[in-house]
């Protein structure tokens, strides 16, 4: 006579193989979701900071209606979250500037981060004012239309 052979263990591995895929496809599943959603929250929380970035132009350069052409550059480019305040020349009308320059006024590694990948300016000096209305102020020097074309 033959012995029969015992169908369960057979089911119960399979029944174990199954559930082990299972709880392997949920666990990876479940950390996309939860990576998928900090990343989308890390990006919400930077468009929030990138709307209020306050800025002024200064021409420092001499050139008649460098700030103005500027701003006008800048408003063409459409950075909706960029407001600018001012443009004028530079107080006592001394045209010294040779490079462009961002005088950062409120320090916020984000925004200056932002302000320096849309304007290209890479030097920057501090000048840090706690009651000052903007956030950076950019001083035109003689090299402006290599970064506002």
């Amino acid at each position: 006579m033959r012995k029969q052979k015992n169908n369960l263990f057979r089911i119960d591995k399979r029944a174990s193989l199954i559930g082990i895929t299972a709880l392997l496809l949920i666990s990876v599943a479940s950390y996309f979701l939860f990576f998928n959603e900090k990343i989308s929250d890390d990006i919400e929380d930077e468009v929030i900071e990138m709307t209020s970035l306050k800025l002024s132009i200064l021409n420092g350069c001499g050139v008649h209606g460098a700030a103005s052409e500027v701003k006008e550059t800048l408003i063409n480019q459409s950075h909706e979250n960029v407001d600018i305040i001012s443009w004028e020349n530079v107080k006592s009308n001394k045209f010294i500037y040779g490079k462009s320059i961002i005088v950062v006024k409120k320090k916020d590694e984000h925004k200056l981060k932002y302000l320096m990948e849309i304007t290209g300016i890479s030097r920057r000096i501090f000048a840090l004012d706690d009651d000052t209305i903007e956030d950076f102020q950019i001083i035109l020097g003689r090299d402006y239309r290599t970064y506002f074309k």
